[in-house]
């Protein structure tokens, strides 16, 4: 009867969060239609194009520092460009969300982000995000008969109805592990487009590999110098063969972090770089802040990230559609670059002034425009005026749905006051109610905090440190088994950057990283110790979990051969040897390259096969030795084949902490059902966050996600892969507790008392936060701080608590 209660009101908080979320997270209403002249129509109608042809190439994540820095930019070509007067840089900023297709938006339309595409960002299949209906610089030259290539990212041909393009090519945007083919694919249509200039008016490539090598190995990555050198000559290239009526324009849709991720705002994520070309600019006056400067240079402060000229990234449509002579179009918020003014005859220059400034207060006054009477020497003051204007329209409130919004928080009020009185009730007023309540109260509040949220990682640690001395106040005669658990927990603590205000160089992966050998052996010692222990009694247990173990290592080696990372010899030659077997038409590295999709596959069936089997034994009860304590050790060995290679030692630490705990459970707390259910609980969270994770978009792991995954890209199964990588130690941390809830004849009982105890934590945390996102609403940090954390709260109900704690759990039950 408990159980049924605790799955009603499981069901209601879902729904009610998912409810909220819908009203929280709503598709942006935009002006449909496309925009006209509206300023002496004639006049401009009549006028030419300054340029009457467009190569538009941009690098995905292609960070500010990459074109214009001393000491990490390979753009050689582009510099000497930048320097001669040919090229104008500029570093344009972007609001977050940073991932590609909100970008995308921003750099076509001219119009402020949607929280909600950086979710439609990953559905390989949404229609929903599309431009169909709205106005962008591409629908409005393509209603001018211009004809228009394309060929690169696909976000691009979900964006933009496929009669936009003449012809095109897509490349799959989510396939990380590939950082070559993914641009040959672009690249190999060049020379044919350069040699039939008069087939085409815009030209637009968007390469991919730059921002796969970032997710991979991040910005400073032995990958990224020669992929510099690449786009830099694919730049060349282009530049040489086009005259000075072609203006060419390098751009990166958004930045990276320090770990090489995006979605944030962070500097790095939303400072991306942007170079205007052509042999016509030379003849001009370049932007005053690019004079008598040698390019690339040195900032005094390198994470600013503020090489030459600061403009919104959005500025770049009513640049461009000043350019082109067509109009700006009507959702953008943009404002028009000064430096290009120069290019247009004076009174021309002033009525794209006038325009622009009609269109923004079309868009402040919501259809209403304002005209304006100035004189050309004026313009510098109305151009600040216009920065205002865009400020006011950037910072605008989303369209909430407050009927969603109301529900939503109603019922998640009404869920938890009732939650609580089952778990007064059922806990018995016992001291684990009162800490439960007490730990989810905690953190319930930190939401109200967007620094509290950002630094959620110290809540956590104070918390863990807090259990260890109330711990060792009730069982004093334990101290060194509460000192091994306190070094244990340190050791946690420091081997990776958490939180996303600070990045430390010293932290134990990154010395790892360094230090190959050492790494790799750690990785050796902990896949044997968690694959094998307690296997060796029992022959078919051994083979099942050696065959596992050394699957999962194999691929890890080969992984780290084919990204250019140092492994011990021998290791090695064994990964080579292995590879062969799978494809011995092949050599070397690229043996191994090619072996890596069918060596995960057969680690994933492998792994399918074998927890099937011994699930299947416990339901018909034909094994009597503890198989819920192996089915603990396959999901360990998952975890670890889904986790960075710098990651796999904190495993090991995991493995002697979880030991250290469970001892003492069991001999000092007469293994307390709850007690047991609430370490299990912050041990998820807290290894959450000391793995690397935050509740920033950016920091969301994707390299992981493709282990096994073909160019037959299935967002399904990437996406549960990508869960299983960023959850893998809360994924660890949930099944410590089967060996010790589920062993005896209270398996069912147990498991009500885990889903109640669970329940408190998340409608109280969860009550909490739709409130703070609520009452916040308008807060200047909503999309970049409470919204993530919104949704990584949606995502862990649904992954952690449902598939995880539900599904997988009662199998085990």
């Amino acid at each position: 009867m408990m159980l049924k209660r605790i799955s009603v009101l499981s069901v209601l908080q879902l729904v009610s969060v998912i409810i909220f979320c819908v009203g929280f997270f709503p598709q942006k209403k935009v002006l449909k239609g496309d925009n006209d002249f509206v300023i002496e129509r004639e006049f401009q109608t009549g006028s030419k194009p300054t340029f009457d042809k467009f190569v538009l190439v941009i690098v995905d994540a292609l960070r500010s520092d990459f074109i214009f820095d001393k000491v990490n930019s390979n753009f050689t070509f582009v510099h000497s460009l930048l320097n001669s007067g040919e090229a104008w840089g500029y570093t344009a900023y972007s609001n977050p969300p940073t991932v590609t297709l909100p970008r995308l938006k921003g750099i076509t339309t001219g119009s402020t982000p949607n929280f909600l595409d950086a979710i439609l960002n990953v559905a390989e299949d949404d229609s929903s995000s599309n431009l169909n209906e709205q106005d962008s610089w591409l629908s409005q030259l393509s209603s001018r008969g211009k004809t228009i290539r394309f060929f690169g990212d696909d976000t691009w041909l979900k964006l933009f109805p496929l009669e936009t393009f003449q012809q095109y090519d897509g490349t799959n945007s989510f396939f990380v592990s590939d950082f070559e083919e993914v641009d040959h694919n672009v690249t190999r249509h060049l020379p044919e487009q350069l040699a039939h200039q008069n087939d085409w008016d815009v030209l637009i490539l968007h390469y991919l590999g730059l921002d796969h090598i970032g997710h991979k190995g991040g910005p400073k990555s032995h990958f990224m110098p020669s992929k510099h050198i690449e786009m830099d000559a694919i730049v060349k290239q282009i530049y040489e063969s086009v005259d000075d009526r072609t203006l060419i324009c390098l751009m990166g849709d958004h930045g990276m972090n320090d770990v090489g991720n995006h979605g944030g705002s962070s500097p790095g994520e939303t400072s991306s770089g942007m170079v205007l070309m052509s042999k016509k600019l030379k003849n001009y006056d370049v932007p005053i802040r690019q004079a008598n400067v040698n390019i690339p240079i040195e900032l005094s402060d390198p994470q600013s990230y503020a090489y030459l000229t600061p403009i919104q990234q959005v500025d770049f449509v009513p640049t461009l559609a000043a350019l082109l002579n067509i109009p700006i179009p009507k959702n953008s918020v943009g404002v028009i670059m000064s430096d290009i003014l120069q290019l247009l005859d004076p009174k021309l220059a002033t009525v794209k002034i006038k325009e622009n400034y009609h269109q923004l207060n079309y868009m402040l006054n919501k259809g209403i425009g304002k005209q304006l009477s100035i004189q050309h020497e004026d313009i510098s003051g109305v151009i600040e005026t216009m920065k205002d204007i865009q400020m006011d329209l950037t910072r605008a409130a989303t369209n909430y749905n407050y009927a969603y919004l109301n529900i939503g928080t109603v019922t998640m009020l009404i869920v938890t006051f009732n939650v609580l009185f089952v778990g007064y009730k059922k806990m018995k007023h016992a001291p684990s109610f009162t800490l439960i309540v007490l730990i989810s109260a905690i953190l319930g509040f930190s939401t109200f905090g967007s620094s509290l949220v950002e630094e959620e990682h110290q809540i956590w640690w104070w918390i863990v440190c807090g259990l260890i001395l109330l711990s060792s106040i009730i069982v004093p005669d334990k101290f060194m088994a509460h000192i091994s658990i306190l070094i244990c927990v340190r050791l946690i603590r420091g081997w990776n950057n958490s939180g996303q205000k600070h990045i430390y160089d010293d932290v134990t992966s990154e010395v790892l990283r360094q230090h190959s050998t050492l790494k790799w052996y750690l990785n050796l010692i902990t896949i044997i110790i968690l694959g094998l222990q307690g296997s060796a009694s029992d022959p078919l247990r051994f083979v099942t979990a050696f065959l596992l173990s050394a699957l999962c290592f194999t691929y890890k080696i080969s992984w780290a051969i084919v990204n250019r990372e140092d492994v011990p010899s021998w290791m090695y030659n064994l990964a080579r040897d292995f590879c062969l077997r799978f494809v011995p038409q092949n050599e070397g590295k690229e043996a191994m390259k090619a072996a890596l999709v069918p060596l995960a596959q057969l680690f994933f069936q492998c792994f399918c096969v074998i927890f099937l089997i011994r699930l299947i034994s416990i339901k018909l009860n034909l094994s009597r030795k503890n198989t819920v304590m192996e089915l603990s050790r396959y999901i360990s060995i998952l975890a670890i084949f889904q986790s960075p290679t710098s990651n796999i030692g904190l495993f090991l630490v995991f493995h002697i902490l979880k030991h250290l705990i469970s001892n003492l459970i069991v001999t000092r707390y007469d293994s307390n059902v709850y007690f047991i259910i609430i370490v299990s609980l912050v041990m998820q969270y807290f290894t959450f966050f000391q793995f690397g994770g935050t509740n920033s978009i950016a920091t969301a792991d994707l390299s992981n996600a493709y282990n096994g995954v073909s160019e037959n890209y299935n967002i399904y199964f990437v996406g549960l892969m990508m869960c299983v990588s960023n959850f893998a130690p809360t994924i660890y941390w949930s099944a410590f507790k089967w060996p010790l809830l589920y062993t005896h004849s209270h398996k069912y009982r147990n498991f009500a008392k885990y889903q109640l105890v669970i329940l408190i934590f998340n409608c109280t945390y969860g009550t909490c936060l739709v409130a703070a996102c609520y009452l916040l609403r308008f807060h200047l940090f909503i999309w970049s701080v409470f919204s993530p954390k919104l949704c990584y709260f949606a995502t862990w109900n649904i992954f952690m608590s449902v598939i995880i704690g539900w599904i997988i759990e009662l199998l085990v039950v």
